[in-house]
């Protein structure tokens, strides 16, 4: 028979409370990236000029039929990024290179994922959220919508001809 230690749970107790309050992190704020009036205003209208396009009866239409619209390459140093127009909105998929690691043999390592980032588009606080973002890929697609002056019609001009409007970041 196993013969349990005086005040043995109370012990374990405290010291798990106390081990509880010491681990746990205090999550610090996010810095907002600083930008200049203009360059602000320009990923406003950026981000304004692809959810109009959206918004339009003519993608709507299009969509209906067809399942995505590919509109926008951004081809960045160590990301990849495609903008889609879907039935739910604006479809990001992306593949980030992280590296090589020495224990794979030197093989490198890729991130692939597809997000749906309307919020960014649609609403007020989108500007803000993208400015404060840490994910590689929007962090790229933000540099690279306030770096460039977008043309509604280029966008237009590369979906009616099935193409995609590229961008090297």
């Amino acid at each position: 028979m196993v013969k349990v230690p005086e005040k043995f749970l109370d012990e374990y107790l405290k010291h798990e409370k106390t081990a509880t309050a010491r681990s746990v992190k205090r999550t610090s704020k996010v810095q907002m990236r600083e930008i200049s009036n203009n360059e602000s205003l320009r990923l406003k209208r950026n981000l304004q000029i692809l959810w109009d396009i959206y918004k339009t009866p003519e993608i709507k239409g299009i969509l209906s039929k067809k399942h995505q619209i590919n509109f926008l390459d951004i081809n960045g140093a160590n990301v990849r990024i495609g903008l889609s127009y879907v039935d739910k909105g604006i479809l990001m998929e992306y593949e980030s290179n992280m590296g090589a690691k020495k224990e794979l043999a030197g093989a490198r390592l890729y991130n692939q994922d597809k997000l749906i980032i309307n919020r960014y588009f649609a609403s007020g606080k989108g500007l803000e959220a993208l400015l404060k973002t840490s994910h590689i890929a929007l962090k790229t697609m933000a540099d690279v919508m306030i770096e460039n002056e977008f043309s509604e019609m280029s966008f237009w001009n590369a979906i009616k001809n099935g193409e995609q409007a590229q961008i090297l970041a």
